[in-house]
């Protein structure tokens, strides 16, 4: 008898292991259904509106912003109802709005969610420029639709949102101050669908003209604004008067797409461009002009004896993951990736970044990247609420052990 009890119990926890070491699926892992068609949906405009509930006041009239509307309940309790673009949709609900009042008082607020789910912890700002997380005392969530907030509000305006607001206006601030260095270049390379500007930005030394080139794409989905601090930082150490960065600039060249989604960030969206999908399905079909811009000049600049070492596409998600491509396509020996994650785990090694390698069958950037310009890259995932200074350092490092290994290469 105890043999069979013993036995049973072996077999259930094979079981269970088994399961749980089971490869994620290829592609849509984390998608709605219909992530992959790519041909435009029709998404909803929230109303720019200012809400007003007694003496309080609420606010969605700003670029950047998600608010779709606001009422009171209860003495001193408010609800904020946040709607996405459109759906199904990925469960990354951003919300981003202000309040004030003529008098200092502190209320109670619900942020309520319609077909999404809540994913980042509040974000305050008294000037939309400096901010910090919510004290975890005036924060609960309550169930998967339904956060509460405390805050203390009065005359001076409380910004409130999901992340850091990274607009289309400070990513081509960045990018213009960055140009003032001589061996950075702007230019505008498209428009989105709504015409804003698709901005590309060349780090190279113009004399040299290398012929080996990086790609770096960033902000393909809206609200994953850690994803875009560690592109800014991986793109100015790649750019600094570093001796490393330097020698790296007479043998490579870097293009980088800081914002492929200006639309989508610029109108609050959750995931989607204005054409209502996922521009990070975009890269098989190029229904979008966002993605058709992006790939027309890339096609088009990179010809002859040119070649693609490395992409990397910035994103952020729960946690710091690096999707790679799988072994059985590219040989580990033959890896640019390997030696590179290697690196940054000499150099960090108290540092948890989880590698997944997928196959190259998805219609995402990094798969398009390597059957385009046969070339390894890297879906680069920065956890939501990964500490900024971290998140920077880690990315500093990434680029310096990314320019050391391919000085190495091409010896």
């Amino acid at each position: 008898m105890k043999n069979n009890i013993f036995a049973y119990f072996l077999l259930f926890s094979i079981i269970i292991f088994s399961q749980s070491c089971k490869p994620r699926l290829v592609g849509e892992t984390y998608d709605p259904p219909g992530s992959t068609d790519t041909r435009n949906k029709t998404i909803a405009l929230q109303t720019r509106a200012t809400y007003t509930q007694d003496d309080v006041f609420a606010s969605n009239e700003f670029i950047g912003a998600r608010l779709n509307g606001f009422e009171k309940v209860s003495p001193q309790t408010y609800k904020a109802m946040i709607l996405p673009e459109n759906h199904p949709i990925n469960n990354s609900a951003w919300y981003a709005f202000k309040l004030w009042s003529p008098k200092s008082q502190t209320i109670t607020l619900n942020l309520t969610y319609r077909h999404g789910k809540h994913r980042y912890y509040p974000k305050t700002s008294t000037n939309g420029q400096t901010w910090a997380r919510l004290d975890t005392a005036k924060f609960e969530k309550l169930n998967d639709t339904t956060a509460t907030l405390i805050l203390d509000i009065g005359t001076d305006t409380l910004w409130v949102a999901a992340q850091e607001l990274k607009t289309s206006k400070e990513t081509k601030t960045w990018a213009n101050k960055l140009s003032e260095q001589p061996h950075v270049f702007v230019e505008t390379v498209g428009e989105s669908k709504l015409g804003r500007p698709m901005t590309m930005m060349t780090v190279m030394n113009e004399k040299a003209r290398a012929k080996n080139v990086i790609i770096v794409l960033g902000r393909q989905h809206p609200p994953e604004v850690t994803g875009h601090l560690a592109m800014e930082a991986f793109v100015e150490t790649v750019a600094s008067d570093s001796d490393l960065a330097k020698r790296f600039r007479e043998q490579f060249q870097v293009l980088v797409f800081p914002l492929v989604n200006p639309d989508g960030v610029d109108n609050g969206h959750w995931r989607h461009s204005a054409g209502g999908i996922d521009l990070n399905r975009d890269w098989v079909n190029f229904h979008q002009e966002e993605t058709s811009a992006i790939k027309k000049f890339l096609t088009k600049r990179i010809k002859g004896d040119m070649k693609v070492w490395f992409g990397f596409d910035f994103h952020s998600t729960s946690e710091d993951i690096l999707y790679t491509i799988l072994d059985s396509v590219v040989p580990r020996q033959n890896s640019v990736v390997q030696p590179w994650l290697n690196g940054i785990k000499e150099r960090m090694p108290e540092d948890e970044w989880y590698e997944e390698p997928y196959d190259i069958t998805s219609p995402i950037s990094k798969n398009w990247i390597y059957k385009t310009f046969n070339a390894e890259a890297v879906t680069y995932e920065v956890g939501d609420e990964m500490d900024r200074d971290y998140l920077k350092k880690k990315a500093r490092i990434s680029a310096e052990v990314m320019m050391e290994v391919l000085l190495d290469k091409v010896k």
